[in-house]
């Protein structure tokens, strides 16, 4: 990367003023979200139904009913239309129930003209809908590319009753029947096509930082001040002291005393009170289901649950919001992929455990912007686990669509590839690699979730890390979630309450205790983790870290070595986190790892590596 380009990139990483393309990234798709849910939900509009009532008068005027037999074009037009509304993923019994009323309405006449003028008519309502920009469910705002007006940057009007998929308006909190799926089916979680709007893209195309941090922080304080104990003895008990007695209990088996604890401890635990009591919430749970033998089958439960993919990109929104560790993990790799690709006109990603994707807009916004002039090829083959149900690799191929419509604002040539399968399952000719392109390997914190030793002397870690080195990858980058579970429960215990608590104390200093997405992230990203950790064993403990160290001596075992850092790297993930003006936040280099962490505990750590000469 020369001089210029470099100093740019620095500059768009570290600047005060900018705006994130994460951020970009996430309100694209939840605009296609909304457009969806309003074009499918036309039938709320008072106006229209006053319009459709009106001209199904004058049809009944015009044309009186001479048969009472359904025509049966129209009939099959609406089992068919009744059958797509079932199948819909955000559908719920009560909106169909609605559009069963509406349609009534409109469909009045049973005569075969009626049903064709009538059909002609709800045709070019659904073809203007398309046009008509409802927008009151999702409030944007063009100085701070935000999405929403309150403390948690959703509009009120987004709340549970409101959103496709859950089945009561006057429930508080996260819908419960939102986060557990239905019983009868699994849906899926659904994309549509890339849409494109005009003003939306003023927003996308990158002005200036968001004020969300500063604003999430200072609301948080707010809220914090006015929270209240539940009772002046809650201030005198210590819950991790009796988490750990908890625990001690349940090592030597002591069952009575361990049932005595966990009633204790729920009496002051709580989803919505101070980090150390949503921390004994979670734990507590997964205490609990190992006393009664129900570890597993709690995990499972957990893990099966279907959200919305608008519920996770916007508890995501907060995540970022609320800490940079995401954030500077992007700058730190993007710039590696940039310095180390700057002469090729050819650049192959693989990105084991690409997720949603949301690093990679950073990029494309980057070759755009850094290399004008010249055409740049980007292809990327994105890894993620299969998905549930009958569709694995739907996600995964959905997200090259959205990144390829990011690609095209920015004229950048773009070609994905979706692969869902366990990671040491991929074989080398699955990933298509040609000669003549720049190969980088990527991978950001989803290697804890590979199997290690404890599942066979050859792990599937370093399976995958053998095929890596097979492929010759010009750096492979390597970003790990740091921490260890020792195998003994008692020890283990200790460990992930530690680790753990970290996380619950950021979120208690950065965001809002009644912010119903800090909930969110806490129930189905840490405590299903913490379920895992605590009340699984053996084969279906699968959420095994490794600290960074560990993570060295395997890449060193498996025929890599590490690439010495640039200066500059360093500095500017810095500035990026001094963006968030909290000095407990920190940056440090030690061994050819960049380590991220809060209060002087690592919590995540990033390298770059390269295969060994033969």
């Amino acid at each position: 990367m020369d001089q210029m380009a470099k100093t740019q990139y620095i500059s768009l990483c570290s600047s005060e003023v900018m705006s994130d393309p994460i951020l970009d990234y996430i309100s694209r798709i939840l605009l296609e979200e909304e457009i969806v849910e309003n074009f499918n939900g036309y039938q709320e509009a008072p106006n229209l139904q006053g319009i459709e009532k009106t001209f199904s008068d004058i049809l009944e005027e015009k044309y009186p009913s001479n048969s009472h037999e359904k025509d049966p074009i129209l009939t099959h037009i609406e089992a068919n239309h009744s059958t797509d509304s079932q199948s819909e993923i955000f559908t719920t019994q009560i909106e169909a129930n609605h559009s069963t009323d509406l349609r009534s309405k409109i469909f009045t006449q049973e005569s075969g003209i009626e049903s064709l003028s009538t059909m002609e008519f709800h045709r070019g309502v659904e073809e203007g809908l398309k046009f008509v920009p409802v927008i009151d469910k999702l409030t944007l705002s063009l100085q701070a590319n935000k999405i929403g007006n309150d403390s948690s940057f959703i509009n009120p009007e987004l709340g549970e009753g409101e959103r496709r998929g859950n089945k009561s308006k006057n429930n508080d909190g996260v819908n419960m029947d939102l986060l557990e799926g239905r019983n009868q089916k699994l849906p899926m979680i659904s994309f549509e096509e890339p849409i494109r709007d005009y003003m939306f893209d003023q927003v996308l195309l990158y002005h200036g930082e968001s004020h969300e941090i500063k604003e999430i922080s200072s609301m948080s304080k707010i809220m914090q001040r006015k929270a209240k104990p539940r009772g002046d003895e809650e201030i005198h008990i210590d819950l991790r002291d009796l988490l750990v007695s908890c625990a001690n209990a349940l090592a030597i088996n002591a069952r009575k005393i361990a049932y005595g604890l966990i009633k204790e401890i729920r009496e002051h635990a709580s989803t919505n009170g101070d980090s150390t009591q949503r921390l004994a919430f979670f734990f507590v749970n997964a205490l609990d289901a190992r006393l009664a033998g129900s570890g597993s089958e709690s995990y499972r439960h957990l893990a099966s649950k279907r959200n919305t993919i608008a519920e996770y990109l916007k508890a995501y929104h907060i995540y970022i919001n609320a800490s940079p560790f995401y954030r500077v993990s992007y700058c730190f790799a993007n710039y590696a992929i940039l310095n180390a690709t700057k002469k090729s006109s050819k650049i192959h990603i693989i990105d084991f455990g690409i997720h949603f994707g949301f690093q990679w807009p950073f990029l494309i916004q980057a070759l755009a912007n850094n290399r004008k002039g010249e055409i740049i090829k980007l292809r990327i083959t994105g890894v993620n686990f299969p998905q549930a149900g009958f569709r694995p690799a739907q996600r995964v191929e959905e997200i090259g669509k959205k990144l390829k419509n990011y690609a095209e604002t920015f004229n950048v040539p773009f070609e994905y590839q979706g692969i869902a399968s366990n990671w040491e399952e991929i074989c080398i000719k699955d990933l298509k690699i040609e000669k003549d392109e720049v190969l980088i390997v990527n991978t950001l914190f989803q290697f804890r979730r590979v199997k290690d030793e404890a599942f066979g002397y050859d792990s599937a870690r370093n399976q995958v890390l053998n095929l890596i080195r097979q492929i010759k990858p010009h750096i492979f980058i390597h970003g790990v979630f740091n921490a260890t579970f020792s195998p003994f429960f008692l020890t283990r215990f200790k460990q992930a309450l530690l680790h753990y608590s970290l996380f619950f104390d950021i979120f208690d200093t950065k965001v809002p205790r009644d912010n119903k997405y800090r909930e969110f992230i806490e129930r189905e990203g840490l405590g299903r983790d913490i379920m895992n950790t605590i009340a699984c064993e053996e084969s279906d403990w699968v959420h095994r870290p490794e600290t960074y160290k560990q993570w060295h001596v395997r890449n060193l075992t498996a025929g890599f070595e590490p690439v010495s850092m640039e200066p500059d790297i360093v500095k500017m993930c810095s500035k990026k986190m001094r963006i968030f003006n909290d000095r407990r936040f920190f940056i440090e280099e030690n061994g050819n790892w960049m380590l991220q962490g809060w209060k002087g505990r690592v919590t995540y750590a990033l390298s770059i590596w390269k295969p060994k000469l033969d």
